[in-house]
């Protein structure tokens, strides 16, 4: 048994008096029963905690994270209505206030209805040091989450922090497939396809859903390493390093290779510097022969683009989808604009 074994290896016990097992509700009574008896824990976790999280999550509107909401609320109001200058009040909220959410949102989607109640709290205390005190709110929100560099007040946008911090569980899904928990959600929910081919299910678990979730983020910022070159498709995979969409812009008509390996020279890891200039256009081109292939890499591998070690990290996903969301603010609002002049046009 799989505890044995456990006793055996680290030398301690588990104290099956103070230990709880928990069943999914698919489980049926007569494997619930064999699994109590063969472990010898009697009781059964119904609504348990675990390490400060639920341990059964259904629907996410169903209030389950409505306790992260209100302790950020307890946590504000304990505050007072002190008068406090608008640097003492980004500290005590950025120090504080945001940091609450945190460690579920590492684990869960946290629900728009959460986010939007601690984003409500945060706000009213910024602007009128009271979260229950409701002055006007001189700016848009979206405004006070850019950097200072960018005009704002650098308070985190928490859905996008949410999904950053969600891309992290699917970066070590990749990075760590021999992991047990790997195996584990490998085995249940994409036994024959990988982690970002992945698809959602039927009925899967909430903590499922958050890591496809954060998926997305992964989707926009992984890239292979070149070590063979066998294993990445040259249109298909994300590989070039310094271009936005991280492939090939275009298709020429008599391009014919498949693979990265192909465009090295024969039995080396150097490019084929003629073969690659004919494949791609000189953008493209000029991009891939500055790319350097692990002599040392036994395999391509994958790597995070934003950072130049290769590892990711929640501050450069939060920053990649702020930007997007930034660049979107800026088109709708240049859409706005354009319609505004044409409709005066038309009234002159």
């Amino acid at each position: 048994m799989t505890l044995e074994e456990y006793n055996r290896g680290s030398g301690q016990l588990v104290n099956k008096q103070k230990s709880v097992v928990f069943f999914s509700s698919n489980c049926l009574p007569e494997t619930k029963q064999e699994l109590v008896e063969s472990l010898e824990i009697q009781i059964e976790a119904v609504g348990e905690w675990y390490l400060g999280l639920p341990t059964a999550v259904g629907v996410a509107g169903d209030g389950t994270f409505d306790y992260v909401a209100d302790r950020v609320r307890n946590f504000v109001s304990g505050w007072g209505d002190n008068t406090l200058s608008c640097a003492a009040r980004e500290t005590l909220l950025k120090a504080n206030a945001q940091a609450i959410p945190t460690y579920p949102m590492a684990c869960f989607k946290l629900p728009p209805k959460v986010c939007k109640k601690i984003k409500s709290y945060i706000s009213n205390y910024w602007w009128g040091s009271s979260i229950d005190n409701h002055k006007i709110h001189w700016q848009r929100w979206s405004l006070l989450t850019r950097s200072k560099a960018e005009g704002g007040m650098g308070f985190r946008d928490l859905p996008l922090f949410n999904k950053a911090m969600l891309g992290k569980q699917g970066w070590r899904l990749i990075t760590r497939p021999n992991s047990l928990c790997s195996k584990v959600i490998k085995g249940k929910y994409y036994p024959h396809a990988t982690f970002m081919t992945a698809t959602r299910r039927k009925k899967t678990s909430q903590t499922w859903k958050a890591m496809l979730w954060g998926c997305e983020v992964l989707k926009k910022g992984l890239i292979k390493r070149i070590g063979q070159g066998s294993s990445v498709d040259v249109w298909e995979h994300n590989w070039i390093q310094g271009i936005s969409s991280m492939k090939p812009r275009v298709r020429l008509p008599d391009a014919s290779v498949t693979m990265v390996s192909e465009l090295f020279v024969l039995n080396t890891r150097i490019w084929d510097e003629q073969l690659v200039r004919d494949t791609f256009i000189h953008i493209d081109a000029e991009k891939i022969l500055r790319i350097r292939p692990g002599v040392r890499l036994s395999e391509d591998v994958d790597a995070w683009s934003l950072e130049r070690h290769g590892q990711y990290s929640v501050r450069s996903a939060y920053r990649l989808l702020k930007d997007e969301q930034i660049s979107r603010e800026e088109q709708q609002a240049d859409g706005r604009g354009s319609s505004v002049v044409q409709s005066w046009w038309k009234r002159l």
